[in-house]
């Protein structure tokens, strides 16, 4: 009996303990959850019913310089398939192919195969999109997103493109990215387990930043006239591509920058005016030119008995001389005579330039040609642009000879335009640009005197009024035009420098009410000429610019 009841006692108190125990032990917690950290579980049940979703800013469009939009972003969707909710494959199969452009058996494989979420296609049209979700087919999801339009085809190369997540990968889409891109916006809700929004909880939202909208300086009326006359030529020429660019000698705003690809794609390049780099030839000779008549080496009436041919180097132009090339030739063979610097570089001479330019020391001239933005980025805001280079062996007895004619550097078309246009806005220095911007009333440098910068000026409109000149075609009633053409080789990589093709070009100026507006057309690799039985820039590359001009100014 005695043992019975302390066995009772025992148990009883152990049961008290326990409960005692228990008891302040669930006391405690509900403290906890009432009072010492009641915020804490209160975010931590929150947290459960918050949702949030992205409010996606809307990427920027571009403009012309006249506000016709050249690439805008519209309503799109994305189709994103749950391979393990899709309940018939083959009926889903049928509906989403035409819709993707997709075949119905692939996209059944596809669905068969896989075990996660996958996106079938991006980026449809809204009116497509609209309909699959619609058809509230299970297992696939249609999600909103934005789809980048291109309005002008001959804008497309230097508009460039976006990736699916609507993202510049190439051309001013990627240069602009970050300012056309904007910045997401966020909204956060309580949502009851169905995923509705609890109306009377508190919803926080960020709102998106829109992407900035970006004015160019182009006009794709001239881009299309220009593509379509680059399209033309090289069915004309034969040429592999064809280049284009204008812009305002005073202002840098860069008005066609235009291009097209013959179907060979030998230079298979975008954007080949700032990335290409090619031997400008006769167009260069301006240059050469100028620092002889700085340095008072020669002026414009300065004469020489002009060859059609100079050895540099003994013997060199001899049938059977196997030596270093030394020798050199004007384009066409012709009897001794003399020429003034004047003539000279309005017959675009060779052997004259060679005699004008022989007293120049090459780091001179090179440090001269620096000043005009040669050797160096322009900074325009272009992708990939090239900055060229001079030949880096200096001491051959042909280095100064060549380089003085527009060889033995590389250059591209954005520095002729810039180094052109040095000369045509009084030898002040400029900054190309393809974005319109508020008028700033900057001091320029001054790369050149205004003396020199006319004297040049009137070399290059004597080239089209001279009576012998190499752009008289381009002569016209009631246009001031001067420019210099351009013939050079084509080196093709792994072969050397080809005897049938040339890079064609004219680089020059016509005055306008607007300041002068400088141009340049290349035709890279013509091999072909209509206009005349030799292959210049005078008959392939000049009518391009001459017809682009009369769109430009027309009735000046």
């Amino acid at each position: 009996m005695k043992y019975y009841k302390i066995k009772s006692w025992s148990l009883f108190l152990v049961v008290s303990f326990s409960f005692t125990l228990f008891s302040g032990l669930f006391l405690k917690n509900v403290y906890d959850l009432q009072f010492t950290n009641s915020e804490y579980f209160q975010e931590q049940a929150l947290s459960y019913r918050i949702k949030s979703e992205t409010l996606k800013a809307k990427r920027g469009s571009i403009y012309d310089k006249n506000l016709n939009p050249l690439a805008t972003s519209t309503q799109a969707f994305n189709i994103g398939i749950y391979p393990n909710k899709i309940s018939n494959v083959k009926e889903a199969s049928v509906l989403l192919a035409p819709f993707v452009q997709k075949d119905s058996t692939e996209i059944a494989n596809r669905i068969l195969n896989s075990n996660r979420f996958f996106y079938l296609d991006r980026n449809i049209e809204y009116i497509k999109g609209e309909e699959i979700k619609s058809w509230n087919l299970d297992g696939v999801l249609i999600e909103p997103s934005s789809k980048r339009m291109i309005h002008t085809p001959s804008m497309n190369k230097i508009v460039g493109f976006v990736d699916t997540d609507h993202n510049g990968i190439e051309g001013l889409e990627l240069y602009f990215n970050s300012s056309l891109n904007g910045t997401d916006g966020i909204i956060s809700y309580e949502a009851a387990p169905n995923g509705s929004i609890i109306p009377q909880a508190n919803i926080q939202t960020t709102q998106p930043i829109h992407g900035e909208d970006l004015v160019l300086t182009l006009d794709s009326e001239l881009q299309y006239l220009s593509t379509n006359l680059c399209k033309e030529a090289l069915k004309n020429t034969e040429a592999f591509n064809c280049s284009v660019v204008f812009a305002n000698a005073n202002t840098g705003e860069v008005l066609i920058s235009a291009e097209e690809k013959s179907e060979k794609e030998f230079i298979n390049i975008d954007l080949i005016s700032s990335r290409a780099q090619y031997e400008p030839g006769s167009s260069f000779k301006i240059f050469s030119i100028g620092l002889a008549l700085e340095q008072d080496l020669v002026d414009e009436e300065t004469e020489f008995y002009v060859q059609d041919k100079i050895e540099l180097i003994e013997n060199s132009c001899q049938k059977n001389f196997k030596g270093y090339k030394g020798c050199y030739r004007d384009f066409l063979k012709h009897d001794p005579y003399t020429l003034s610097v004047k003539e000279i570089i309005e017959r675009s001479s060779n052997v004259g330039t060679i005699m004008a330019t022989q007293e120049l020391n090459i780091s001179d001239l090179e440090n001269y040609l620096k000043k005009y933005g040669f050797i160096q980025k322009t900074g325009i805001e272009l992708s990939g642009e090239s900055k060229g280079s001079f030949d880096s062996y200096k001491k051959c007895t042909t280095c100064l000879s060549s380089l003085a004619i527009g060889y033995s550097v590389n250059v591209t078309q954005m520095q002729m335009v810039k180094a052109y246009s040095i000369i045509a806005n009084g030898g002040r220095d400029i900054d190309l640009t393809v974005v319109k911007s508020p008028y700033v009333n900057k001091i320029q440098n001054q790369v050149v005197s205004i003396n020199t910068s006319e004297r040049l000026k009137n070399l290059l409109i004597n080239v089209v009024e001279g009576e012998n000149g190499t752009g008289r075609s381009l002569r016209m009633d009631n246009y001031k035009i001067g420019g210099k053409t351009g013939t050079s080789r084509t080196h093709i990589e792994g072969i050397g420098y080809s005897d049938y093709r040339f890079n064609t070009s004219f680089t020059g100026f016509i005055e306008t009410t607007e300041g002068p507006i400088v141009g340049s057309v290349i035709l890279w690799g013509a091999s072909v000429s209509q206009q005349s039985e030799y292959v210049t820039g005078g008959s392939t590359a000049a009518p391009i610019f001459k017809t682009i001009v009369s769109y430009l100014v027309p009735g000046d």
